[in-house]
């Protein structure tokens, strides 16, 4: 039999945390806001931050219509 070494992990993370990590712990972190304040101030705090953040969803979804 031959012996086979292995000079490369098998893996392709890299050593720091990735995109899609941060991604995932931002988005976390919104819903968590998004309920904290729903529970302390109502319906009135859930609709107060839809409000706020349909310039954003706005241009989210230009931004993906465009491609960039």
């Amino acid at each position: 039999m031959s012996d086979v070494t292995l000079t490369a992990p098998l893996t392709t993370e890299t050593a720091g945390s990735s995109t899609e990590k941060w991604a995932y712990l931002l988005a976390l972190v919104l819903v968590a806001v998004l309920a904290t304040n729903t529970a302390l101030f109502g319906l009135v705090g859930l609709s107060m931050t839809a409000l706020a953040l349909v310039p954003v969803m706005f241009i989210t979804l230009l931004t993906i219509t465009v491609g960039r």
